[in-house]
């Protein structure tokens, strides 16, 4: 190939591996990817038509170019976009009522019903956050004190239930958690 036209291409190669490396250094994949297909298509073009030893190993060292920033293309993190689109999980409260009760476990039940003790006049709410397997829970005694219980160890807490009183479902009587232990 004439010198003065292979410059040239090997010039625009050049120019389109220094857009390359900019785009890598912001982080933009897509256009990243773009930017090499260009360049190595023009390359592919330039390979045949390099005739002596000198245009040979300058094509040879466009390659090597490319090749290298392809590597660094693969390594661009891409920012991961939650299926919904929304940018935060949304938190879906747990709605409790008799039937969901009733699909606690019967140990947890049971566990539930201990810490109530004997009080008739006990009642207990839920925590509405979670999935709703082992629920932490505050039971509101006859004497009106509260004690609050992790759902996984139903050991006592040192702090109420929840900052906010609507994180927290409607309180139960113990009358309803002793008819979902006997539906068991």
């Amino acid at each position: 190939m004439e010198p003065d036209k292979f410059r040239e291409s090997r010039h625009a190669i050049n120019r389109l591996c220094e857009n390359l490396s900019l785009l890598i250094e912001q982080n933009a994949v897509d256009a990243s990817r773009e930017c090499c297909q260009k360049a190595q298509a023009q390359l592919d073009l330039l390979i045949p038509l390099a005739d002596d030893e000198i245009q040979q190993r300058s094509v040879k060292n466009l390659g090597l170019k490319i090749k290298h920033l392809i590597s660094l293309i693969n390594k661009i993190k891409v920012k991961k976009i939650p299926a919904s689109g929304a940018g935060k999980n949304e938190v879906i409260p747990v709605e409790w009522n008799e039937d969901r009760i009733k699909q606690l476990s019967p140990s947890f039940l049971k566990k539930v019903s201990a810490n109530m003790q004997k009080d008739l006049n006990a009642s207990v709410c839920f925590d509405i956050t979670g999935k709703g397997v082992r629920p932490s829970y505050q039971i509101r005694f006859g004497n009106q004190e509260t004690a609050t219980f992790s759902g996984s160890a139903h050991k006592l807490k040192g702090n109420s239930l929840s900052g906010s009183p609507n994180k927290i479902s409607r309180p139960f009587s113990r009358m309803v958690i002793d008819s979902a232990l006997k539906d068991r």
